[in-house]
């Protein structure tokens, strides 16, 4: 059995979290053996202060840590998949609200499932986008980044983040994917225990968006839309009259030349004028028969 921290050890770096799937114990202890770190071609290719030697097997023959037993012990950390991580996240928007500060923690002071609290197996079925089942990384291990996305309107006291998760370690090459760490523990100045840890390596972000109604920028935006909407018709019409090369045809369609209408008023008042005599001429006409 191990505990917790045996099998989230190393730390490595504030922030993140590394989980053991599969650990290799191997009992060392100071020597001169074959250094499976420094491989070799010939004795030129070795330490000379040492007095270094290259092996039919290709590795340097040098003072190291030799190990004691021809097998490491290997342990299957199954238990691992159910371990459970609290992830404690925060926000801020300095340039529209530095005084308010958006948390995980602000209405849930504990781990509750699914919000701030997540299994290893969780995580690796919420990858994006293909999700990832913990027994095909047990044995190699796998580097996945965890972000908690927000989308917050900072006039609200209120923001949830959403859960994000990618794998990583497949990224780069496809050949050579998964995650170890190698640690040692001692026993004595000659003799310590080398451990050797596949598991999930865990990367925690936190990045989000604030934003909120700007009634400033509402008007001039629209002011502006509004001012390109009405010289777009100007400016089309410009260019299709003046610019391209079948501007006649587009003139003989928008204009319609209408006869010249100048004298048109003049001759109508004039007839006017004449109906409006017409009375008093035959009234005369009348008269003078008589």
């Amino acid at each position: 059995y191990f505990t917790s921290e045996e099998v989230t050890y190393p730390g490595l770096e504030n922030g993140n979290v590394f989980v053991a799937t599969r650990l290799d114990i191997t009992r060392q202890q100071r020597g001169v053996c074959e250094d499976k770190l420094l491989r070799c071609e010939s004795d030129a290719d070795c330490h000379a202060q040492v007095d270094g030697k290259c092996s039919e097997k290709g590795f340097c023959i040098e003072p190291s840590w030799c190990d004691s037993e021809e097998q490491a012990e290997s342990y299957k950390l199954d238990a691992s998949a159910d371990l459970a991580i609290w992830v404690k996240s925060s926000i801020q928007f300095v340039g529209m609200a530095p005084n308010k500060i958006w948390s995980t923690e602000a209405d849930h002071a504990y781990p509750e499932p699914g919000y701030n609290l997540f299994t290893v197996r969780e995580l690796l079925l919420l990858c994006e986008p293909t999700p990832v089942r913990f027994e095909e990384i047990a044995m190699l291990g796998a580097a996945i980044e965890v972000s908690f996305v927000w989308n917050c309107h900072v006039n609200n006291d209120k923001c949830k983040p959403s859960v994000k998760v990618r794998r990583l370690d497949t990224l780069f090459e496809d050949d050579h994917f998964g995650y170890s760490v190698t640690s040692a523990e001692y026993v004595t100045d000659d003799e310590r225990y080398r451990k050797h840890a596949h598991g999930v390596r865990i990367f925690l972000r936190t990045v989000g968006s604030g934003h909120r109604l700007s009634v400033i920028k509402l008007v001039m935006k629209a002011s502006t839309a509004g001012t390109l909407l009405t010289v777009a018709p100007l400016i089309a019409d410009l260019l299709m009259l003046q610019v391209f090369a079948l501007s006649r045809k587009y003139f003989a369609r928008k204009y319609e030349v209408s006869p010249d209408f100048s004298e048109y008023m003049e001759q109508l008042m004039a007839k006017k004028e004449e109906l409006s005599r017409l009375p008093g001429m035959l009234a005369e006409d009348d008269a003078a028969a008589l």
